[in-house]
Order: structure tokens, then sequence, then C-alpha cells
């Protein structure tokens, strides 16, 4: 039956789109959905983005949480009142609260690990190597559904737990309440050697973290990449608050981290399949500012499980016509996606839907067609729309509901057709000149299935393209990892040789659940690919009794380890390796490290397979080879801080160290050398003053980076004095300054640029 009652008529303001939205579309829709009631009583988890200042004292104002703040983003508690508060303010530039589906990065169904990422000299100090590298001084921060803190792979000899610090973000222990972030529990080492953690572990976490870190004292089996890291963990809130509990996680591990004077590599193995896939939100963007804040940070994040789903839609108009098919959600009682795009890759593009009956494929209903531009204001706010279309057969309405909201120069657009009954499905159309991309899929994104091979004219199809996880894994600072396979069989507890292979996927080659690059922006991702298609690793003690007693087939002989697959096993190994590299290098940075993954990535047949150009969206630069990322890390000279010509960049001894005055000329030890603010952001102040006995001859100030080489040179011609550097002169990292003065070095200091 037809629905005559369509819609064919929409009264609008046609308004150029130039401001942009102040908060996201699920903040906006919870504030719409609440506006009878009480906005003081109703508290969210959200980022802030603007003048750090003002948003804190507004927020302490109204009796909210202002947790921290980084750079220009902070993370907060607050009231819906005080968010209306923060709108108003010219000073606050946007606030975000999203609600997404939280994915654990394991794809449900050791020494081959160690071999395949060549790690076996690396951790004996063979090869060119001058010594082992196991982790030793770093901190390996794993974010995660909770840990296995009494299992032998994550103690010491002296069965002392090798986890520092431990936050359950949903713990309600009343002893131990994490006061700073005002939720969950947390617990120090003393605690936990004590035995005072009430933690629950968790059987992921605890695989991951064996992969990263596991130090085989169960069984000496199944040795992790980085053995003699510290550990810190989060177990995350896998419910509706997983973004802002996400953010806090890597927070406090940095801080934590910061607090012991250590370098930290944190991995994160769980995702969501949501957002932009551009790295724009603000959770992505605080994350940013953290990562560029210090060096001795990293962020490894697995790539996400879907290569063999077809839930993302890419259209390229070109004054042509795309149709898609979108199906009924009947949990939700509704047809819906978020679709995103470029502002100018959308303004010239119109839509509409049209209710197409499933076996005649007629159309009995359509909406007129839609403009961004022609059709919706924002004036600071997210643009909304709604219209009754009809109403069914049952008397139900049949309502349509669109959300635009502009951030950055994007566009995120949020479709809602809302029915209590399935009539049929929905036709999304597009004409025009554009290009805009979708994911959607009701196990991966809470919203409609998109349909696939529909016989109609100007039909478009989903894809795999692009299935990555979304927000910061889509980020230029964070190394974003795939899977190859593993291991083609293990030996289970009752003894049986298990096969664990996958057919057409064999070993060594891309694991058939590994998603695929790129950004929607074009950005390369992945960065690389370890192997994570079966691994052996730890698991809580509770499901190791309970797999012994029903002889689960993918428990290790040794009754202490299981196999699982999935990117969720191949980012750790990654993170084992960074926090191997910070052993080496603990003054790089984020881009250090991407650099280093990418540059030591080792090529085989199996790596072109797909495609010959490199990097590719399949593998990115290649395969995780942990001995040539700590090679070619290896800088030659003096590292011994009492010897005169000590460098601080160096990362291996060449035996050059000098300790008399004979050999070399002094380096003074009084203060003729000062740097304001140091670490610096924004300029730098250098002051100097040569000492008394020093004639003024060819003196100057030098700057070097972390690999020797001169960025900044200034000649001085006078005894004394001062200068600024912009900080456009300078990526962020590490630095050597040198004051020298007839051919000898006067005083030197370390720079960091944030």
């Amino acid at each position: 039956m037809k629905y005559f009652f369509v819609l064919f008529l929409f009264f609008s303001i046609s308004v150029f789109a130039q401001q942009s939205s102040k908060l996201n579309t699920d903040l906006y829709i919870q504030m719409k959905s609440t506006e009878y009631q009480n906005y003081s009583l109703i508290y969210v988890p959200a980022l802030v983005k603007g003048n750090l200042s003002t948003i804190e004292q507004i927020i302490k104002e109204d009796g909210g949480n202002y947790k921290y703040g980084v750079k220009d983003i902070a993370s907060v508690r607050i009231s819906l009142a005080t968010i209306d508060r923060l709108l108003k303010n010219s000073e606050v530039q946007r606030i975000e609260s999203r609600k997404v589906l939280l994915k654990n990065l394991s794809y449900i169904e050791d020494t081959a690990m160690l071999s395949n990422n060549n790690v076996f000299d690396v951790h004996s100090g063979g090869g060119l190597l001058p010594q082992s590298y196991q982790g030793e001084g770093v901190l390996i921060g794993v974010i995660d559904d909770g840990f296995e803190w009494q299992h032998p792979d994550f103690l010491n000899p002296d069965s002392s737990t090798r986890i520092m610090h431990l936050w359950d973000q949903v713990s309600t222990d009343p002893l131990y309440q994490e006061l700073f972030y005002g939720y969950g529990a947390s617990w120090t080492n003393t605690d936990i050697n004590n035995f005072q953690c009430s933690h629950l572990p968790g059987d992921h976490g605890s695989h991951v973290m064996g992969t990263a870190a596991g130090n085989a004292s169960a069984s000496g089996k199944y040795l992790g990449i980085a053995p003699k890291a510290d550990l810190a963990c989060v177990k995350i809130d896998e419910g509706l608050t997983f973004l802002s509990g996400f953010v806090d996680g890597v927070n406090y591990l940095f801080d934590k981290a910061d607090a012991s004077g250590q370098a930290c590599a944190i991995n994160s193995s769980v995702g969501s399949y949501s957002s932009g896939h551009d790295g724009k939100d603000l959770y992505s963007q605080l994350i940013d500012n953290m990562l560029i804040a210090k060096s001795g940070r990293a962020l490894i994040q697995a790539g996400g499980n879907e290569r063999q789903t077809n839930f993302h839609l890419q259209v390229d108009l070109n004054n042509n016509n795309s149709k898609t098919w979108f199906d009924y959600d009947a949990i939700h009682q509704r047809t819906h996606f978020f679709l995103y795009a470029d502002t100018a890759e959308f303004n010239q593009v119109s839509f509409s839907f049209e209710l197409i009956n499933p076996v005649t494929y007629q159309t009995e209903a359509q909406t007129t067609s839609f403009n961004i531009l022609q059709d919706f204001t924002f004036n600071g706010s997210v643009a909304y729309f709604s219209q009754v279309l009809f109403t069914d057969t049952s008397g139900s309405p049949v309502t349509l509901e669109i959300y635009v909201d502009q951030y950055e120069d994007a566009y995120e657009v949020y479709y809602v057709i809302s029915s209590l009954n399935d009539l049929g499905n929905w036709q999304f159309t597009t004409s025009g000149v554009g290009k805009y991309d979708i994911w959607s899929k009701s196990n991966l994104t809470s919203t409609s299935d998109i349909f696939q091979n529909i016989n109609i004219p100007d039909y478009a199809n989903p894809d795999n393209d692009q299935s990555i996880v979304g927000f910061w894994a889509c980020s230029d600072k964070v190394v974003t990892v795939s899977s190859y396979q593993n291991r083609t069989n293990m030996v289970n507890w009752n003894g049986d040789t298990v096969n664990i292979s996958t057919a057409g996927y064999p070993k060594y080659a891309i694991s058939h659940f590994s998603s695929l690059g790129p950004t929607r922006t074009g950005m390369q991702k992945p960065n690389l690919t370890a192997p994570g298609g079966q691994v052996m690793s730890a698991a809580k003690l509770s499901t190791l009794a309970y797999y012994i007693s029903i002889n689960y087939s993918y428990l290790d002989a040794d009754g202490w380890h299981i196999s699982n697959r999935g990117t969720s096993m191949a980012a750790p190994m990654v993170t084992g390796a960074v926090a191997l590299f910070f052993q080496c290098k603990p003054y790089a940075d984020y881009h250090d490290v991407i650099q280093g993954l990418q540059n030591s990535a080792k090529l085989d047949s199996f790596v072109v397979a797909q495609v010959l150009a490199l990097p590719n969206v399949h593998w990115g630069y290649g395969k995780l080879d942990v001995y040539k990322l700590i090679e070619n890390c290896l800088i030659y000279g003096c590292t011994d801080t009492a010897a005169i010509n000590y460098n601080p960049f160096a990362t291996a001894s060449d035996s050059s160290c000098i300790y008399t005055t004979a050999q070399v000329n002094l380096i003074s030890d009084e203060l003729t050398l000062n740097c304001q603010p140091n670490p610096f952001f924004n300029t730098i102040i250098i002051e100097y003053l040569l000492p008394p006995n020093e004639e003024l001859n060819n003196a100057s100030i030098t700057i070097y980076n972390h690999i020797g080489q001169t960025v900044y040179r200034e000649i001085i011609n006078n005894r004394t004095g001062n200068f600024n550097i912009a900080n456009n002169q300078f990526s962020s990292g590490t630095y050597c300054l040198v004051l020298e003065n007839n051919g000898k070095k006067i005083a030197l200091q370390q720079l960091i640029k944030i």
C-alpha cells in the first residue's frame, strides 16, 4: 500500500554554514531529549576545548569536576546546566560527549611470535647490538577489560608484582577510590603486593599484557616482547562512557610514567568503529595533545578485525545519482546512520529518502530533496530538522529527523527515520557533485545495516575499505597496527595437536580479519603489521581452571596460556617493541617512534601479495622487525655522564669517553647558559654569559637534534646577552644546546620542544 501523505515541502532559512557547531550530535540529542528536566541534576563526562582557565573557573563555580587539561582541551564531568553556560562563553570553542559501541579487537573463534618479530637477538644482545634490550626502566601501560594481577607472568622472581599502578574504572571499592578522576578504584604496587587489590581480572586484557610484556615465569614459555618492563593498567568501562574513560586512562598512565621518570608505551586493543575516521574529534585531539606534550610517550592502537565486513560506503558524485538501501533497526525502531564529509565535498550534494517496497521495488513514500547550505542553519549549534512524514496503516507516525554537526572542516550528519513498524527499506538518494563516507552496521556502530547488490540503476554498494577502527586510530601521532598469521597449530592441555590455521590464509600471510585503511582523509593507515593470527598468552586464573576442567581445545599444554587472535594480539607486540625502543632512546618522541617502526619494517613476498606499492592499506610499511628497530636506534658516543665529552643523545657507548682536561677542554661548572621556559612550546629565551677568563673569540650557540645534526646556530658578538627563538623552527622533540668559544665547549643544556 502506498502512503500518500508524503513530505513534499520543507520550510527553512537558507544560510551559508559559516559557524561550526559548539557541541556534537550525541550531546545535542541528550540535551534536547531532557529539555524539560532539571539540567543541574544531569551529569555527563565531556571534553571541552577552549581557554582552560575559563573552563576550569566555570566548572568549579558550578560544582563540576575539572579533571585535567592539556594544551586547549579539558576532560571534565559536568551538569547539562554547566554545558548550557559554557556554550554561551566566547572562550569555549567546542564541547563533546559521545556514546559509542566499544569493541575488544580480538577475533572470536611464544616462540613463533619471537621468531616472526625477530626478537631473539634483541633479548640476548646478539648481532650488532651492544647489550640486551628487554624493556628495563620503561613503563608499559595497557587499557583493556581487566588484568590477572596474580598470573606468574606478571610477577618478579621474588613473587612481587610487576604492576606498578592499576586503575579499575568500574570498581566501587570504597577503600581505594580513585579521587583525582572521581570514579573507579586504584591500587599501587604496595597495595597489590599486600593482596589488598579487589580488581576483577579480564581475559582479553591479561592476554594482551602477556603478549607485550609477559616474562614466562609461569612455565618458561611464551615470553613477551618486553619481559622486564614495568606495568601499569587501566580497566576500561565498556559502557557508553568508554571514550571519556579512555582519554582519562591515557592521561593517568602518562602521569604515572612522569612521576617515576619513565618513558611510557601504551597499548590499546579496544576501540570503536564509529566516528568520521579522520582524527578531528576532541577525543583524538586531546590524545594528540598528550603525545606532543613530552617525549618518551607513545600510543599503539589495534587496527580492527573487520576485513570481511562490508559496512563502509563511499560515494564520489560527479553530476550523477547514487542510491543505497538501509534496513530497519528493530531494537531502536528506526532506520538511522551517520554520514561524514569534508564541508567543501558535501556543500553541492542534494539528498532525499524514498520508502521502497522490498518485493516490488516500488516507491511508496518519499521526502523532498535537501541541501546543507540551502536548508540548514547552525548558529553555533547542531542544525536540526524534524518532520512527521506520514501516518502508517496502524496509525503510528513516521518521523524524519536530520542532525548536522559542522566540526573543524567537516560535517557529521545523522539521519533518523523513526517508526514503530518495519515498513520496508529506506533508500538514501544523493545527486550533484561531491564525496561522502558512511560506516553503518548494527553490531559495530549500533546503526542500520547497508544492503548489498540491489539490482537497480545507480546503486552504490558498501565495501570493506577503510574498515579500521575510528577516533585516535586515525591520528598521525598514533601507531595503528594490522595483523598477519603467526602460527598454524598448537599442542593443547590434552596433548593433542590442534590446527589453528585459517583456510586460504597461510602462515606469514595477512590475517583474514585484519581491517583495511586508509583514514577518511586518505592518511596512510595502518602503520605496520605484526603477528596476530593465533597467539599464545596469559588468561585470568579462573578461566584457566575452568578450561582445565572442560579440556578446552585451545588451552596450552602448560595450563597457563591460551590461544587467541586479532589485531588485539598484534598491537601489544608493537607496544613491547616500542618499550625496547624507549629503553634504547628514552628521549624519543611519538614521531621518532613512528619513523623508527616504519623505517625498520621488513618486506617479504606476502607483504606485496595484495599490492606491489608500499605503504599500502593492508600492511602499512611492512612487518614489525624488532631487531632492525633497535639496531637503527643506536647512536654511538660517550654515554657516561661523568665524562667530559658525555653525549646526551648517544644510545650506545663507543669507548670514546674522556675524563681529563688534558684530553679536551673542560666544560665549565659555572652557570653560563640559561633557557626559559624549558620545555618550551611557543618561544624560548636563551641567556648566556662567558666566564671571566674567557676571551671572546668565534663564539656561538648551536642547537643539535637527537641524531647530532645542527638545526640552529647563533653567532655571539658579546660576552653576555640573550635572544629569542620562535617555536616554528623546531618540531617536537629533544635537543642539545651548546655554548662554544674559541673552539671549545663552555656549557651545554638539554632542550625539550613540546
